[in-house]
């Protein structure tokens, strides 16, 4: 397994920095807690957090207790899912979680019950839950999804998609009457 670097100093002055620029220049980077904590609005620079564990986000960035918000996106179809590749990445999900929250994480529950809407012009059997794992897995809390195994960390409402930790999972669709009032809604509670 490949190691991911954790930065030492993030400009070896003292002086601010910014995360992307650490990103560009060394690649996948793990900050620590006393890298971050004197960043004014570390939100701004989330994305450059993928490789950072949760325990070294600073806790006002650090959200708890159950969730339930909607999103301006609704979860494809299966077929959407295999041609608009952009809906299977997590981080697509993860983005607008943290948009809807204003939180980088969020503390999972060990057990949980999840529940998501599909609010689309179009229902579909079954096969549109298959739409929505790429937001199922951007509510974990971490995935070794990369194939130099580096662990990358997500939005963490869940502890994990398995049985074992959600308890119950709702796929609910309704059709809405005009593209524009598509959306999702995502709900996690404690089982």
């Amino acid at each position: 397994m490949a190691s991911i670097r954790v930065s030492p100093s993030l400009d070896g002055t003292g002086g601010r920095h910014n995360l992307f620029d650490v990103i560009e220049r060394e690649g996948p980077t793990e900050f620590r807690r006393a890298e971050l904590e004197p960043e004014k609005d570390l939100f701004i620079q989330r994305a450059a957090l993928f490789y950072t564990p949760t325990a070294e986000i600073p806790g006002a960035w650090v959200g708890a207790g159950p969730l339930k918000l909607d999103l301006p996106v609704a979860p494809p179809s299966r077929f959407e899912f295999e041609e608009l590749r952009g809906y299977r990445s997590p981080r697509l999900w993860v983005d607008l979680l943290q948009r809807a929250t204003w939180k980088i994480r969020w503390t999972p529950f060990p057990e949980s019950r999840v529940r998501i809407g599909r609010y689309d012009i179009s229902a579909y059997p079954y096969h549109t839950m298959v739409g929505a794992k790429g937001l199922l897995d951007a509510l974990k809390f971490r995935m070794t999804v990369r194939t130099d195994g580096r662990l990358l960390y997500y939005f963490g409402a869940i502890e994990d998609d398995s049985p074992r930790h959600v308890i119950h999972y709702d796929f609910l669709q309704e059709r809405v009457s005009h593209p524009a009032e598509a959306r999702c809604t995502v709900e996690v509670q404690p089982a």
